[in-house]
């Protein structure tokens, strides 16, 4: 398929994801002086006594999710509006698995400078899509090391997977994970279909 590329790949973008992730980390911090404060004063005046400046405390408090379902949300409208612009010019996909097969190849290629290395499924709805270098964990050593670290920087690009696949019609639940950087294994499980146990199968 002929589409354009969107971005240079050799842009230092895992830089930008960790300030993203910085930034939001400060912000947490600061939710949780909120949240602190507020059960402060909920032990002290109890539930049924919220003045004005209580109840802007508590939308405060409970505005925001935590640093993950942010970036989460975050990258879901990127990858809504990226999957819209990259296949407004091609023929409709027949079906959900050219859909996820059309994300692996164009669609990758354009965001992440690169097909996946492995798509398996077990035709029942659950896909796994595999990067061998995953460009947002390629600043760590390789190895085990910094695995907790990491898996945050996996949140984002989940997110931009699930908006990608909403916007070709297919509802998806898509959680990131690594078990040696810089590898990332992304699990996509299509909403609707009752999913079973059966060995994946190699796509790719």
């Amino acid at each position: 398929m002929n589409i354009p590329s969107l971005t240079p790949t050799e842009f230092p973008v895992s830089y930008l994801i960790s300030e993203v992730i910085s930034y939001l980390k400060n912000q947490d911090k600061v939710q949780e002086e909120l949240r602190n404060e507020w059960v402060r004063k909920i032990e002290k005046n109890g539930v049924g006594n919220l003045d004005e400046n209580m109840k802007a405390l508590s939308e405060k408090v409970f505005a925001q999710g935590n640093v993950e379902t942010r970036l989460e949300h975050m990258g879901y409208r990127v990858g809504y509006s990226l999957a819209e612009r990259l296949s407004k010019d091609l023929p409709r996909l027949p079906g959900e698995l050219e859909s996820v097969k059309f994300i692996c190849k164009e669609f990758w290629t354009n965001v992440f400078g690169k097909q996946v290395d492995n798509l398996r499924t077990n035709h029942q709805g659950t896909y796994v899509i595999q990067d061998n270098k995953f460009p947002f964990l390629t600043s760590f050593s390789e190895g085990q090391q910094y695995l907790n670290e990491a898996i945050l920087y996996l949140a984002l690009p989940a997110g931009i997977l699930r908006g990608a696949l909403s916007n070709l019609g297919i509802e998806t639940s898509v959680v990131g994970s690594s078990d040696a950087l810089p590898i990332a294994r992304f699990n996509v499980t299509v909403q609707q279909v009752e999913e079973e146990k059966n060995e994946v199968q190699p796509l790719l």
